[in-house]
């Protein structure tokens, strides 16, 4: 906003010190343009803010998914231990799967950031691997880490292995066949919703909707002050001056609107608009481990910022 205050500063100075009236120009076809900028910006925030409520739909399922998973998990297997076993697994699945979205791609950082990036946790400020090892510690399963460390898509490795063990269960005949199968439709459908994330996670948002939105931004706030110069002289001789404040007020009106899809394209990056997945899991690790009677439960993720993680 600085330069459009200065630019404008400039335009009026020109126009009305030093006579230059030639470089007034007529506010209709600029109105024109910033209707169409409008539209144009309008459209890509609708596409940006769709994937983000795509993302938020994804991990009400998988919080869905996880609870009928475990609540079928306890009520077919009565050991204790087993369904202790499988309950960690899962929760170390879902915080491997926030882990790895959380992961910063090539195409997302090379552009200007216009959202505010917000970390706290320890295991986002980490290095990915070293992150990985200590949830593995904290659910004192670090034998596993050794075996899935090198793997591309832990969490899908990680998710397999609750396949085996399902599988074991039928076959150890602690389970019967259709019990299996209702399972194995479970831990498909997490299957499906990770692939969702991964999907908005490695697709930008098209280039020429962030590319030409920008341009058609920057080329109307460069020709709002020339455009304003006629319709404000109307007013009176000092009148000329309220081009500067409205040049930076509708300026400041369409960069925020194009910036607002930046912010919200993508979802999983730990910015303050973005879903937030850490909470999430807090929240489907605590239902879960209730269901099990677990008195020994992890507190509720806290606002950082006013901003839920």
């Amino acid at each position: 906003m600085l330069q459009t205050l200065l630019f404008s500063s400039v335009i009026v100075t020109v126009y009305h010190f030093l006579g230059f009236k030639i470089i007034a120009i007529p506010f209709l076809p600029v109105a024109s343009i910033g209707t169409a900028v409008a539209f144009y910006v309008g459209f890509k925030n609708n596409q940006a803010y769709d994937r983000l409520w795509e993302a938020r739909r994804l991990w009400g399922g998988i919080t869905n998914t996880s609870r009928i998973l475990t609540a079928s998990f306890i009520s077919l297997i009565d050991d204790k231990e087993k369904q202790k076993a499988f309950i960690n697994r899962h929760i170390a699945y879902i915080n491997i799967l926030r882990l790895q979205l959380r992961k910063t791609i090539p195409w997302a950082t090379n552009k200007e950031n216009y959202h505010q990036q917000i970390v706290s946790d320890s295991e986002e400020i980490n290095e990915f691997e070293i992150s990985i090892k200590e949830l593995f510690e904290k659910l004192d399963k670090s034998e596993i880490f050794e075996k899935v460390k090198n793997k591309g898509n832990i969490a899908s490795y990680t998710l397999k292995a609750q396949f085996d063990v399902v599988t074991k269960l039928k076959r150890d005949k602690l389970i019967d066949d259709y019990e299996h199968s209702d399972l194995t439709k479970l831990l498909g459908e997490l299957y499906n919703l990770q692939g969702g994330c991964e999907r908005i996670k490695t697709t930008p948002l098209f280039r020429q909707y962030s590319l030409f939105s920008r341009i058609f931004v920057k080329l109307f706030i460069f020709l709002l002050p020339f455009a304003l110069l006629t319709e404000m002289s109307k007013f009176g001789e000092y009148r000329i001056w309220l081009v500067i404040p409205f040049s930076v007020l509708i300026s400041w009106v369409f960069m925020t609107m194009e910036q607002i899809g930046e912010a919200s394209e993508n979802p999983f990056d730990g910015g303050s608009t973005d879903t937030p997945i850490s909470t999430i899991c807090r929240n489907i690790e605590i239902d879960i481990l209730e269901m099990l009677d677990e008195t020994n439960l992890p507190p509720k993720i806290e606002p950082f910022n006013d901003v839920l993680l």
